[in-house]
């Protein structure tokens, strides 16, 4: 009976000091896993989802250490030491997660360097010249005020078909966090194509030219709502130009 009542206090014994060693331990296993990562900037907004939408539900502040668990996109989901999980956008988090010998792929650092909020796609419809007509365009941002832009349209009216294709400057001397207003400048080729039913009328080309003014307003995150208005001067001839009338209205989205 001894020998028994001995085993049952060590055993006793034993479960106390491995609960003591659990609760003195800040860190599970599972957690252990996942790279470590000391705050770096004077505090660190943890959001609850992937998104700035998502309310903020703590802030981290320097020196207090996150665990890095994955990346979504541009965010990045961390756990706390508490075990409370959240987001944090990676620009935010840059710095913390350099400095914990995290790595980025050469597609990161292309994207951090060259395409972070300047490479921006969209479509548009629109009336050229009085026939409906749909674009899409892609754009490079060079700096707030300033983007290169591409375009290709496509026009289609009663008599005659258009492809658009453009090049240019959108420029954007005011910008607010709701409404900026923007100029373009720029040119390109006309394509006309006239109907089946016209007889002895031939493909056109002409050299283009445009400047116009418009709008940008911001419907969520990266993505906007573009308006154009834009005059065209088409080169016919050395000595004969015609002046056409463009409106569009789409959307853009940032990358």
């Amino acid at each position: 009976m001894t020998g028994v009542f001995m085993i049952k206090n060590r055993l006793i014994i034993l479960t106390g000091v491995m609960i003591l060693i659990l609760m003195a331990q800040p860190v599970s296993a599972k957690e252990k896993r996942y790279p470590r990562a000391r705050v770096t900037a004077p505090f660190l907004e943890i959001h609850t989802g992937p998104g700035r939408h998502y309310p903020v539900f703590y802030i981290a502040e320097k020196n207090e250490e996150v665990f890095l668990m994955k990346k979504r996109t541009d965010w990045f989901k961390v756990r706390l030491f508490s075990g409370q999980e959240g987001w944090v956008h990676y620009k935010e988090i840059d710095k913390t997660i350099q400095a914990s010998g995290y790595q980025k792929s050469w597609s990161e650092r292309f994207y951090d360097n060259y395409i972070d909020g300047r490479l921006q796609a969209g479509w548009a419809w629109g009336v050229f010249d009085e026939d409906s007509a749909i674009y899409v365009r892609a754009a490079y941002r060079f700096t707030e005020g300033l983007s290169a832009e591409t375009s290709l349209g496509f026009a289609s009216g009663d008599f005659r078909d258009t492809n658009l294709y453009l090049a240019g400057l959108v420029i954007t001397p005011w910008r607010s966090r709701w409404f900026s207003i923007n100029g373009t400048i720029g040119g390109g080729l006309l394509d006309t194509r006239p109907d089946d039913i016209l007889i002895n009328v031939k493909n056109e080309n002409f050299k283009a030219a445009y400047a116009g003014v418009g709008f940008s307003a911001p419907l969520k995150r990266r993505l906007a709502l573009r308006g154009d208005f834009r005059n065209y001067t088409l080169f016919i001839s050395p000595k004969r130009n015609r002046e056409v009338r463009e409106y569009s209205l789409g959307v853009i989205f940032g990358f």
